[in-house]
């Protein structure tokens, strides 16, 4: 991974690495849209050079907090197709790994967690569910200054 990489996603979002493939980092944080605040799931394809190519979801807060609770049971969950420009996103859990997949993506689409990692995505998505926007690098989205 670049430099320039590791700077984005260490200033911009909570950043987990990928155990089947590091070119393709799972990055998160939230994002201003037409609807407030959501949260962005960026599986980035850091191969495509512009590092701006990957798999995006953008999750409701309450969407959020129903794919946190899926990782913190360790239940199979898929989410509800909002936007047809997007994919959905899906947990399954392994008996040493969890699985998020962005679901219309095909092989590509998918990250492979640690159970810790999981469990670290889960409670950002909590907080991110909760509005606790500061706890992380410190940003405030501009909806809700």
């Amino acid at each position: 991974m670049k430099v320039k990489d590791l700077y984005w996603a260490a200033r911009n979002s909570t950043f987990f690495i990928n155990l089947e493939s590091e070119g393709r980092p799972l990055l998160c944080g939230p994002k201003v849209s037409e609807d407030g605040v959501r949260i962005r799931l960026w599986l980035r394809n850091l191969a495509e050079g512009t590092g701006a190519g990957g798999a995006i979801v953008l999750l409701s807060r309450h969407e959020a907090a129903v794919m946190a609770n899926a990782i913190n049971t360790r239940s199979n969950w898929i989410g509800e197709k909002a936007d047809d420009a997007l994919p959905r996103i899906g947990v399954s859990a392994t008996v040493d790994s969890t699985m998020i997949r962005f679901m219309e993506c095909r092989g590509e689409g998918h990250i492979a967690l640690t159970v810790t990692e999981a469990g670290r995505l889960a409670s950002w998505l909590h907080d991110m569910a909760d509005g606790r926007w500061r706890d992380h690098n410190g940003y405030v989205p501009e909806v809700v200054k």
